[in-house]
């Protein structure tokens, strides 16, 4: 419904169009007084004929005629749908209550767009599917132990962005919902006794805390349009949903955590 909402300007010919195309359209005399109309068939033989000077006339009005229709409508669909592929990295980390010792992570990802016009030029929905993986780095001091953790994880993120362009600046803004499915994760957590203060062995352990299966929030982004197909933008996101699971969290240091990702992403953009 969209996309014919956003191509039907393009797409309608005028009543002038209507009549050169309809049938029953009545055919122009010609000087010798018949009503005989000229097919085109034979271009060589009576384009110059003068008895079929005017039918022919009107035969290229009408090619010409459906020519411009056809055009309009293939550059009403393609100045409405764009389909590109956007690269990013950024860094992430987690908020949220008891989420402190989470530090600065890091993520990188790829993937494929469609930006999709919507009532003007200038509004846009632009959602899209792409791949991610992130990292996620932990450091508390607990007088005499230091607690480090780490956590892996590869996951598609949705997101639905709805842009408005700033056609005389070349700048753009967008803000919408985006849902994150995790495919896999992995997570290891070690304490290790201070030099001095305590003896013993750094313990560690594997997979006590994992992620959730699926994260939601909300992205807000602006960018740069350095040409109408090469863009730069700056991404940032906050989930609402909690990235633990805790359903199978056995880590005593996380089972009363709340982490939410918030990242910021620099990303370019190449539309096709």
């Amino acid at each position: 419904m969209l996309l014919a909402l956003s191509t039907s300007a393009f797409a309608q010919s005028s009543s002038d169009d209507d009549d050169w195309l309809s049938s029953d359209s009545p055919r122009t005399s010609t000087s010798s007084g018949t009503s005989d109309s000229y097919d085109g068939t034979n271009d060589s033989e009576f384009a110059n004929d003068e008895e079929y000077a005017a039918d022919y006339a009107r035969y290229k009005t009408q090619t010409t005629s459906r020519s411009e229709i056809s055009k309009q409508r293939s550059e009403g669909f393609s100045q409405s749908v764009f389909v590109g592929a956007r690269f990013h990295g950024s860094f992430n980390t987690f908020l949220g209550f008891k989420s402190d010792g989470w530090g600065a992570g890091w993520n990188a990802g790829a993937g494929l767009l469609i930006k999709i016009s919507m009532f003007t030029k200038n509004f846009s929905l632009v959602p899209e599917l792409t791949f991610n993986y992130r990292h996620y780095s932990y450091e508390k001091d607990m007088d005499v132990y230091t607690n480090t953790a780490e956590m892996n994880i590869m996951l598609f993120e949705i997101p639905f962005m709805f842009r408005y362009t700033f056609d005389q600046y070349d700048f753009f803004a967008a803000v919408g919902p985006s849902l994150g499915l995790v495919l896999t994760g992995d997570a290891e957590f070690s304490s290790k006794p201070k030099d001095g203060v305590v003896s013993g062995n750094t313990s560690k352990s594997t997979n006590t805390f994992r992620p959730a299966n699926m994260e939601f929030g909300l992205a807000v982004e602006g960018g740069y349009m350095f040409t109408r197909n090469f863009q730069m933008s700056l991404r940032v996101f906050q989930s609402i949903t909690n990235l633990l699971n805790k359903t199978v969290t056995v880590e005593e240091s996380f089972t009363k955590s709340t982490l939410l990702t918030f990242y910021t992403n620099l990303g370019i953009t190449f539309l096709f």
